[in-house]
């Protein structure tokens, strides 16, 4: 199993780090960069001043390189052992490192490299190409020439720290209070430093930490930390970053030898299934999502649950299964996982429900009516 498949099974069970999502529109991922202990000077910024320019902030390219970590504190399921890295830790825990290349709005190049194998995902213009050294695939996007880039479909791949923390700050309202901490460095830069603090009594994060630099405004590292844990659940972050454009050359991309070579359709934003584009919000199929901001809980409906299928999916899912906890309430029953940083409950006919909240919010958000449910990225 590739890192990118895996990655693609997990979202497709439980999208568990879709919390990331629910809370702020987009997936959470994590970076273990260590600051460096010196204080820098900076002009004085409020906290106002710099959400203002992280939300404005450009750079013509850049380069550099991002580690993930996720500490969600999530049970052993022995029953996965010794399977390749099929494990539910292995699959949302742990630290792994993505190479990042961007130059303008039309191209991109994220390496994902894991302990065996690369998995790369490569946009230049209208060609979207997506690597698997695992197996050697190929999977090839002829892209529309409208001049809007879809998301890359189907990878998995982790946001940028900006790409993050502008999903965050588009879930600021009146439930979040912002202040600006001491500043540090991050990658080797000046940075100012953001915390976003949720005020719902009924959420389980603690705050978000922005570390956003000093001369370009781009952050350099989101944290997102559990009530009463002092180690971020989830980070994303450079550890190395030069804020200029790549070579045209890193953007070439040429089916290496005997690779098998598969062309699809690109997705189309709203009911391609075969990427990350959405049903139309009449659907009730498609994920969705009930309640805004921190608090908002992600519903999967017509969920699988009973016979655990085959496969390394299949034994995940029964693992999950054994391990949560029994339970019964106005939503009927099912099953509950509770982690530091996530609460999944999966009921007996077959909807999940994962939040950043408490077992009572999920279980309350469980018991509402689905049309209220709002498709995911369908606004809120």
């Amino acid at each position: 199993m590739n890192l990118l498949s895996a990655r693609r099974g997990m979202l497709r069970l439980l999208v568990p780090l879709a919390v990331a999502a629910v809370v702020a529109g987009g997936v959470a991922f994590a970076s273990a960069t260590r600051s460096d202990s010196a204080t820098p000077s900076l002009p004085p910024r409020t906290a106002e001043q710099l959400l203002a320019e992280v939300g404005q902030a450009k750079v013509a390219g850049l380069s550099g390189t991002v580690v993930e970590t996720a500490r969600l504190g999530l049970p052993e399921l022995p029953g996965l052992a010794g399977r390749g890295g099929a494990s539910l830790t292995g699959l949302v825990s742990g630290s792994h490192t993505v190479r990042v290349w961007l130059n303008g709005e039309g191209r991109s190049r994220l390496a994902i490299t894991g302990s065996l194998a690369e998995s790369d995902v490569i946009h230049n213009g209208r060609d979207l190409w997506l690597y698997s050294s695992d197996d050697n695939t190929v999977v090839h996007y002829r892209l529309s020439d409208q001049g809007r880039t879809p998301p890359p479909p189907e990878t998995g791949v982790p946001s940028t720290p900006q790409e993050l923390a502008n999903q965050l700050l588009a879930a600021l309202s009146p439930t979040t209070q912002v202040t600006v901490e001491r500043n540090l460095r991050v990658a080797g830069r000046d940075a100012y430093q953001l915390r976003l603090r949720p005020k719902a009594p009924e959420s389980l994060i603690d705050s978000a930490v922005l570390a956003v630099d000093g001369q370009t405004k781009i952050p350099l590292r989101v944290q997102i930390l559990a009530k009463g844990k002092q180690d971020p659940a989830v980070e994303v972050g450079f550890t190395q970053v030069q804020f200029r454009a790549p070579a045209d050359d890193v953007f070439q991309f040429t089916p290496p030898p005997g690779a098998k070579v598969t062309t699809r359709q690109p997705p189309t934003g709203n009911g391609d299934h075969g990427g990350k584009g959405l049903p139309p919000a009449s659907s009730t199929s498609g994920p969705a999502v009930l309640g805004s901001s921190w608090t908002a809980v992600l519903v999967a409906r017509n969920v699988d649950l009973g016979s655990g299928g085959s496969g390394d999916q299949g034994r995940l899912q029964t693992e999950l299964l054994r391990v949560a906890t029994p339970v019964q309430g106005a939503f009927g029953h099912g099953r509950m996982l509770r982690t530091t940083l996530l609460t999944v409950l999966l009921t007996d006919d077959g909807r999940v429900y994962a939040g950043a909240v408490t077992p009572a919010a999920v279980e309350a958000a469980a018991a509402r009516p689905l049309s209220e449910a709002k498709p995911l990225g369908g606004g809120r």
